[in-house]
């Protein structure tokens, strides 16, 4: 039979989000996991634990409105071959690996952006010193930390409860005290209106509706004051965001993958990198990799844009 993991994930880890996260993930929106795809995933097989199976998909349909509901149920209902299964299966891991990365294993995530490290010039941008700055989509906290050291107030949202503990945790050790942890997606901003001076969003947010898409837009310029600003770093796909208004930078300056060390470098790779990367490791015996052995742009460039209301 085949596999059914992405990674290290199997379909049960999905036990893990809330009905919250679920509702997010499994929609019909675009880059969401179709509910038809995932009531086909949650379909019995005969290597499969029925009672296991059964309260994930009870778990899920409490989670999901009522059409998408609708559609998961009468998905898991059809009869389909194993093969069918699997392969539904590895669609929705695939799709949701940087979810269940974020809610599963924290530590992991910590460890890759340790190492991919963004140009802060970036914050530049942004205006923040001083202000009051949302981070949206902290993450680990990579933007987060510097960030902090140049604003009055940080409010660092992620949707992540153990993104949220694991940056709770660098925050204490490094004696930070002006940052609001925030449990939120970019679609729902849980501040007020006209509440900051600028949003920062890394590597984070998107075109797609499921990475907030418009409506995320539309709640990053509802929070932000008139003249304040948006930046996004890392951007997938400038050119939407150039035709939303915004500008386009890359700054300047060598970039590279730098891990604490070879073990850390090691690990990260064999999870998120692939082969390129560990052939390169293990031909230069450092704990470096330039980013276009990835095949990837380097984190120095943004988007931005000066709220007009």
């Amino acid at each position: 039979m085949a596999s059914e993991s992405a990674g290290s994930f199997r379909i049960g880890d999905l036990a893990i989000f809330d009905e919250t996260h679920l509702r997010e993930v499994i929609s019909s929106v675009p880059g969401a996991v179709p509910p038809k795809v995932a009531g086909c995933a949650l379909a019995y097989s005969g290597s499969d634990g029925r009672v296991a199976l059964d309260d994930l998909a009870t778990h899920i349909e409490h989670a999901l409105a009522p059409a998408a509901r609708a559609e998961f149920v009468s998905a898991r209902q059809q009869a389909l071959t194993v093969e069918d299964c699997m392969s539904a299966r590895r669609t929705i891991l695939d799709r949701l690996f940087w979810e269940l990365t974020y809610w599963k294993t924290p530590d992991e995530y910590e460890r890759l952006t340790a190492g991919e490290q963004v140009h802060l010039g970036a914050l530049a941008f942004a205006h923040v010193d001083g202000g009051i700055v949302l981070d949206a989509g902290a993450g680990a906290g990579r933007v987060t930390m510097p960030l902090a050291r140049r604003a009055r107030t940080v409010f660092a949202m992620d949707p992540a409860p153990a993104m949220l503990r694991l940056l709770d945790g660098k925050l204490a050790s490094a004696h930070i005290h002006n940052v609001e942890l925030l449990r939120g997606v970019f679609r729902r901003v849980p501040l007020a209106d006209n509440s900051v001076d600028a949003v920062v969003a890394c590597s984070a947010f998107g075109a797609e509706d499921a990475c907030g898409g418009q409506r995320g837009l539309d709640e990053f310029v509802r929070v932000t004051r008139p003249g304040g600003r948006i930046v996004i770093i890392w951007p997938s796909n400038p050119a939407w965001f150039l035709d939303h208004g915004f500008q386009y930078t890359s700054l300047p300056g060598h970039l590279t993958i730098t891990f604490p060390s070879m073990l850390d470098a090691w690990t990260s790779a064999t999870r998120f990198y692939g082969m390129p990367a560990l052939r390169y490791l293990e031909a230069t015996g450092r704990p470096e990799l330039p980013f276009e052995v990835l095949g990837v742009k380097a984190p120095r460039d943004l988007c931005w844009l000066t709220v007009h209301k």
